[in-house]
């Protein structure tokens, strides 16, 4: 008999959804039950979540943080900001893998300070192994911040316009 260290065949990578030319880099096991168990997978270029057939690409990942048995990802979506959990109960290497990925996207992070004790994260990313021509920018708000918010969106947009600007981006 033959021994793999990983379970990620052929078959679990297509039941999982990941992608042809993707690599894998770490795995977890996102059920307790290991008799139905379902797999969290880290590749190159996204987070995949079996059981709820959820895929992240890291670089809409604006931040991630790990409690076991949770990872809370805040994602920036077309429809603006959410927030996801992913519960892994045999996270093995996951964590780490997680924190490279997200941390290759990032170009740049600053955060700045748009008065009245407000401020808010302005965040460079790019695909990874993509260019500068590439790279998408996100403003993040504190937390209980409207960000339709007209004039704070406008006090953000000329934060972001300036950093930009002595960047040379």
């Amino acid at each position: 008999m033959r021994f793999s260290r990983s379970p990620i065949t052929k078959d679990l990578r297509e039941a999982v959804g990941i992608a042809a030319g993707e690599r894998v880099l770490a795995w977890g096991i996102g059920d307790e039950s290991r008799a139905d168990a379902s797999f969290v997978v880290a590749t190159d270029q996204a987070l995949y979540d079996q059981r709820s057939t959820l895929r992240l690409p890291w670089v809409d990942v604006i931040k991630g943080t790990w409690e076991q048995p949770d990872f809370r990802f805040t994602v920036e979506t077309p429809h603006g900001v959410q927030r996801t959990v992913i519960r892994v109960f045999d996270a093995r290497d996951l964590p780490a893998a997680v924190r490279d990925r997200v941390t290759d996207t990032v170009v740049v992070s600053e955060y700045v300070n748009l008065g009245e004790d407000e401020g808010a994260q302005l965040v460079a990313r790019r695909d990874p192994g993509g260019d500068v021509a590439d790279i998408r920018w996100s403003i993040v708000f504190d937390a209980g911040l409207d960000p339709t918010d007209l004039a704070r969106r406008s006090r953000a947009d000329r934060a972001l316009a300036e950093l930009r600007g002595s960047l040379g981006i």
